[in-house]
């Protein structure tokens, strides 16, 4: 709750900042005001900058996760490995569980044309 009410504080305050900043401009003329757009727009510039800095530092220093704990692939019953080796022409099935034949579409040489 507390976090809700903060965004809305911070919106309300970023609201009134712009409408005074908007105020000010407009009573000082149009010169004038283009000059503080230009500085108000240099600094929001380097802040993005810093901001952008910082996310690519922390983004490098966030340590690799921590492997799962737990059983691992290929540690109990039920785990499944597959694996496909040499040349392999045509569809492949992979799963566990299957039971009797199993055929993927045209795998079956009478599914073929010319067969």
């Amino acid at each position: 709750m507390r976090g809700r009410v903060l965004a809305w504080v911070g919106g309300a305050v970023a609201v009134a900042a712009v409408a005074g900043v908007a105020v000010y401009l407009a009573s000082v003329g149009l010169d004038k005001a283009d000059k503080w757009a230009s500085v108000g727009g240099l600094f929001i510039g380097l802040a993005g900058l810093s901001l952008t800095v910082n996310g690519v530092v922390r983004a490098r220093r966030t340590p690799e996760p921590e492997p799962p704990r737990g059983p691992q692939p290929g540690s109990g019953a039920g785990d499944v490995r597959n694996e496909v080796r040499g040349t392999v022409h045509g569809p492949v099935i992979m799963g566990r569980d299957f039971r009797g034949d199993v055929h993927a579409e045209g795998s079956r040489p009478e599914d073929r044309p010319g067969a």
